[in-house]
């Protein structure tokens, strides 16, 4: 923890910590109530915010729509810091590759109910809406697909997510002690707030430095502490606010 408390630098993941996980990625929506409250935090000098997330970073800046905080995208590849565009060095020269999978991946996994999002600089495949009598066909296909580029990306799995991204020593965890250095923010307290496993690299990473905190019960974490559901994340957010 840092010494003076009274600055919060408060770290939000999206999907999961702010709105529902929904069916479909583009179904998620923040309900006008909770934009309020979130907009609030902008008129609190001594708290900044920072949105981080594994959508892609013009998506995520659509979808929370409010404009003045700093935005985190694509898992920590891509940020915005006072209106300007930020990807890590090494990110991009691996956009071909991301391509390539994502064609095979698209002609390739033809189950009902998997998803493909290409972001770009990362791929999330979802197979949340795929019918259990067809999830071992769907793992078997995956992994047959990725074996050709085990070595050329990184792959991780989610909440009925796999992550797909370069395999740069990069993610969530790295982005944010990248933000407290080159912002100099320092004497602010970081507070993060996640409920996925893409998270749990930022827990670590401030483990000792700030306060982690996981959305959800049940499962072995990193995290300092818990809350149980997203509306008590927006009652946290109104002590800050």
């Amino acid at each position: 923890m840092t010494a003076n408390s009274n600055k919060i630098l408060l770290f939000l993941d999206f999907d999961g910590t702010l709105t529902p996980i929904r069916s479909r990625p583009e179904k998620a929506r923040l309900t006008e109530a909770n934009r309020g409250k979130l907009r609030r935090l902008l008129g609190q000098p001594l708290v900044k915010t920072v949105i981080i997330s594994g959508r892609k970073l013009d998506v995520l800046k659509r979808l929370v729509g409010i404009p003045g905080f700093i935005y985190v995208g694509n898992h920590g590849f891509e940020m915005e810091v006072g209106g300007k565009h930020r990807t890590v060095a090494g990110a991009k020269k691996h956009l071909k590759v991301m391509r390539l999978i994502n064609d095979a991946l698209q002609k390739g996994l033809k189950i009902k109910g998997c998803l493909i999002e290409n972001k770009g600089l990362t791929l999330s495949v979802h197979y949340r809406m795929i019918a259990k009598t067809k999830l071992k066909e769907f793992y078997r296909l995956f992994a047959e697909i990725m074996k050709r580029w085990r070595k050329a990306v990184k792959v991780t799995r989610g909440k009925a997510v796999y992550e797909v991204r370069p395999p740069l020593d990069w993610d969530k965890g790295r982005a944010v002690l990248w933000l407290i250095k080159e912002l100099k923010l320092s004497a602010y307290q970081p507070i993060y707030i996640g409920d996925d496993k893409t998270d749990e690299d930022a827990f670590k990473a401030l483990k000792g430095k700030g306060l982690s905190i996981l959305v959800g019960r049940g499962g072995r974490t990193a995290a300092d502490r818990r809350l149980g559901t997203i509306g008590d994340v927006y009652r946290l957010i109104g002590r800050f606010a």
